[in-house]
């Protein structure tokens, strides 16, 4: 039986987005099919029945620019501390739940969705909602095992 959330719980999603990228450069906005790998993210994210609202923190403008074309909103430019190689994504996520905290918009959860996994669906994150609240959970996360050494990820 599912949880009836949509009216109890206000979701926020962040997806966090660094224009640096050490590995693939500028991978965030290379196109995987006919879209930009970060599209992906923000589409099944605004299909969600529980989230509310759907950002990008990202310290890139290119990022911006297509996070907005693709309907996701651009509330700040992360700062460039919180945006280097060494930077928490835990404490971009921080800076972005104070921005609104400060603004009077309080959310007890969010979520976050990797910019560069495009391959979930709304199904997978709503379910994963639905499974967080129902189980009364502090975090949840998603992961799958592979059959690959970790270092040829």
């Amino acid at each position: 039986m599912a949880v009836n959330l949509i009216s109890y719980f206000k979701m926020i999603a962040i997806i966090a987005a660094r224009g640096g990228s050490r590995g693939l450069k500028n991978k965030n906005i290379l196109k995987l099919g006919n879209k930009p790998i970060i599209a992906h993210s923000i589409t099944s994210a605004l299909k969600s029945k529980y989230i509310s609202k759907v950002i990008v923190s990202t310290d890139s403008k290119t990022i911006a620019k297509i996070s907005k074309k693709y309907g996701a909103e651009v509330p700040f430019m992360r700062p460039k501390k919180l945006s280097g190689y060494n930077a928490s994504i835990l404490d971009a996520f921080k800076h972005a739940i104070d921005f609104y905290t400060n603004r009077g918009e309080n959310y007890k959860s969010f979520v976050s969705l990797g910019a560069s996994c495009p391959l979930k669906n709304t199904k997978d994150i709503d379910n994963s909602i639905n499974l967080f609240y129902k189980k009364r959970a502090l975090t949840l996360i998603s992961v799958k095992e592979t059959e690959k050494p970790v270092d040829w990820l």
